[in-house]
């Protein structure tokens, strides 16, 4: 028998297979002659083989198989990471997804059935779905899963506006769709004042919770519906020309005091 053995490094490397061919072929050599480092090999199998089953096991068990959401990221080009990150906010989950659309639904149908009364309802809900869901997808209190990641060296501008973007590219469309049934009405008029509720939510954010910016953004608009509907107006005098423009120059200089202020984001914690 001879005096060398097989030191433990390169047992294991030999027994996961991740050695060279020569150094393989020598600790191979060696066996044929050397009964305690057979033994040493039969162990060592069995205890690397419970350590590869318990990691597949551990992995299966802890990391979450990635959402349809996740993946519809990934496959428009997001980063894995930049898309757990986005895809985790609770505004994503099915839950406030049919909500959301169960609502347009109501007041698009509402629209259809009570005409007049229905449009103003319809006109009070459907530009406050998308900013009340931004709200939610990074308010501390409604997600849970913000919090580590607002400490992390992640720009928490960055993570803001892929929340924003992504709630709107699953909101807008279906506020689209809805408007194509509400009669009297264009369907795109409804989105220059959801993309400005929007931007003032995230320029308030700098200062306030999102979502009491999103409830004082929320009761302003019923306010504004709630007095033209008292003076008899009809719901397209809201939608015309130059409050479109006043949208677009709400939504643009909202955008720019968030870029400005997006630092003070992290600031705000715990933010109340």
């Amino acid at each position: 028998m001879t005096a060398w053995h097989v030191d433990d490094e390169t047992l294991r490397r030999y027994v996961e297979r991740t050695d060279s061919v020569a150094e393989g072929a020598s600790v191979e050599q060696h066996l044929l002659t050397c009964a305690q480092c057979r033994t040493r090999v039969n162990s060592a199998a069995t205890a690397f083989g419970l350590a590869a089953v318990w990691e597949r096991t551990r992995d299966a068990v802890e990391i979450p198989l990635p959402s349809p959401f996740e993946r519809l990221l990934r496959a428009v080009g997001l980063p894995a990471h930049e898309a757990r990150l986005v895809a985790v906010a609770s505004a994503f989950r099915g839950v406030w997804l049919v909500g959301v659309t169960a609502v347009l639904a109501f007041a698009a149908l509402a629209a259809m059935i009570g005409h007049a009364r229905g449009l103003w309802l319809f006109l009070a809900l459907a530009p406050l779905m998308p900013c009340l869901v931004v709200a939610f997808s990074y308010d501390r209190r409604w997600d849970p899963a913000l919090a580590p990641e607002m400490v992390t060296p992640y720009p928490a501008l960055r993570l803001v506006l892929l929340r924003t973007i992504a709630v709107l590219a699953l909101a807008l469309p279906a506020l689209l769709l809805f408007g194509l049934v509400v009669p009297d009405a264009a369907p795109f008029a409804w989105l220059l004042p959801a993309v400005g509720f929007v931007a003032v939510v995230l320029a308030a954010s700098t200062w306030v919770s999102p979502l009491n910016a999103a409830t004082v953004v929320s009761a302003g608009w019923f306010a504004a519906v709630w007095v033209m509907g008292a003076r008899s107006a009809t719901p397209a005098a809201m939608l015309q020309t130059r409050t479109q423009v006043a949208f677009l120059v709400l939504a643009s200089a909202s955008f720019g005091i968030f870029l400005v202020r997006g630092r003070h984001l992290r600031q705000l914690r715990p933010w109340r």
